[in-house]
């Protein structure tokens, strides 16, 4: 708990931009799922319906947004990318809990939580750890064209957290494909 507190004191900028971004994202979600409820009604029951027949399969998307947000970040150019995956992961959360809000009330909102936790919080964990540790790298490759310093062995270790990164997401969404699709039909009698 005390090293959390240390590293958000350190680092309240880099945080506070982050919770901007995914507030901001959530925000234009929340906006395009009300805006389009109307069409978006039967989609939404169809698939509170059929949520057992549904696979989770996030393994290899994931698994290529980490590697080329690792290796652009290298060339800065991936600082940008993981700015926009995040704001588009606040805006899946905003949309996912207006529409399912709209469509059954309250108690779709707490639905639309559930499913939210179980599919998006450890990846959503996983991204921001990616981010912190892709922007130093960065900054560090940076330095090293101007300043002419030599990152190598922060680099190899920041890299080696992003392996290690990677790696929990990728065990999380293999359990998540293999058992998502026999947990989130226990919450489907809060709408159904």
């Amino acid at each position: 708990m005390k090293c959390c507190k240390e590293y958000f004191k350190k680092n309240q900028y880099f945080v506070l931009f982050l919770a901007v971004l995914l507030i901001f994202g959530i925000v234009v979600g929340l906006y395009l799922g009300i805006s389009h409820i109307d069409i978006l009604k039967e989609e939404v029951t169809y698939f509170a319906e059929n949520i057992s027949n549904r696979t989770y399969n996030y393994l290899f998307f994931h698994f290529f947004v980490f590697v080329i947000g690792i290796l652009t970040s290298f060339f800065a150019i991936g600082i940008p990318f993981l700015c926009t995956l995040i704001f588009y992961e606040g805006m899946s959360i905003g949309f996912l809990l207006g529409i399912f809000s709209l469509t059954y009330g309250l108690i779709g909102f707490v639905f639309a939580c559930i499913f939210i936790l179980i599919t998006k919080v450890f990846y959503l964990i996983c991204l921001l750890f990616l981010f912190s540790k892709c922007l130093r790298i960065a900054r560090k490759m940076i330095g090293k064209y101007i300043y002419k310093t030599d990152p190598s062995i922060i680099v190899v270790h920041l890299v080696k957290g992003c392996a290690l990164c990677t790696f929990l997401l990728i065990i999380y969404d293999a359990l998540l494909w293999g058992l998502g699709s026999k947990i989130l039909p226990l919450f489907n009698f809060l709408i159904l």
